[in-house]
């Protein structure tokens, strides 16, 4: 439920900006080495940065529907060196940077993936496990204030009960670790907030069934994904905490859009 060997070489290779398929000016790619797990993908500034990810993580970023994920789950037919192997990339976003949208970024990483990896895919509609959120006991107790927050506040603040802590905003959230495990505290929360934060744990995508439009507050104890300690372990998951705002997670099955990967290569050095 919970989510979840290259020799060393440099690719190099320019490309072509087109007003039909936007693409990287110029883009390097090379085999990782670090031999860490992490990784990273996204923008800085001018450049395009995938920092040891492997090629499933790249299509994850590439083929996703606007603000929404594409799960591992969503990709189907790629092979077993695709969630292996890692690798580095550093490309030059093509045309006017600085009003270059998060799609086009997107639409020029899938153009460096079927020019360099010699990508060919389809997208279909497949039947898969997902979730729906439904409420329980009535659902979430409405927050006394309904005033709809500052969207430019809606962030998630991270951080541990050892650090000294400012009031939040309101349509904030807060998820401090402890030694109990980890604290989830809000005020003024809509429903599409607390999806996303269930998503980022889910190896299916989460559907809203709740149809509760309102604020409310939320101050949940739940386990971390790895609990480590006795004292994490005694404690439940953020998929079981929920239950005591009066949401719950439900298996369900649903047609999916799903990434076919007809056939791919590891990119070849210039």
């Amino acid at each position: 439920m919970i989510r979840p060997q290259l020799t060393l070489g440099l690719f190099l290779c320019a490309w072509p900006a087109s007003a039909q398929t936007p693409a990287f000016e110029v883009a390097s790619i090379r085999p990782s080495t670090s031999g860490a797990d992490g990784g990273s993908i996204g923008r800085r500034g001018d450049t395009f940065v995938a920092t040891n990810v492997p090629l499933t993580a790249l299509l994850g970023y590439a083929y996703s529907p606007p603000n929404a994920p594409l799960l591992k789950e969503q990709i189907a037919g790629a092979p077993d060196w695709a969630g292996t192997d890692r690798f580095e990339i550093q490309a030059k976003l093509s045309g006017d940077t600085p009003t270059a949208t998060v799609e086009q970024t997107k639409q020029m990483l899938q153009s460096l993936l079927e020019e360099r990896f010699e990508l060919k895919a389809h997208r279909e509609t497949r039947g898969l496990p997902v979730y729906n959120l439904v409420l329980v006991k009535g659902g979430p107790k409405l927050s006394a204030d309904q005033t709809p927050p500052d969207p430019r506040q809606s962030f998630i603040q991270f951080g541990s009960s050892g650090n000294q802590l400012t009031a939040l905003p309101r349509g904030a959230m807060r998820l401090i670790t402890e030694a109990s495990g980890l604290t989830l505290s809000g005020t003024a929360i809509p429903v599409s907030k607390v999806v996303s934060l269930l998503q980022g744990q889910s190896d299916r995508l989460i559907f809203d069934k709740t149809g509760f439009s309102g604020l409310f507050d939320i101050h949940l104890v739940f386990s971390p994904l790895a609990a480590t300690s006795v004292a994490a372990e005694s404690t439940v998951s953020l998929f079981t905490a929920i239950q005591e705002i009066g949401l719950k997670l439900e298996s369900a099955k649903a047609p999916v859009e799903v990434l076919v990967i007809d056939s791919v290569k590891r990119p070849s050095e210039n």
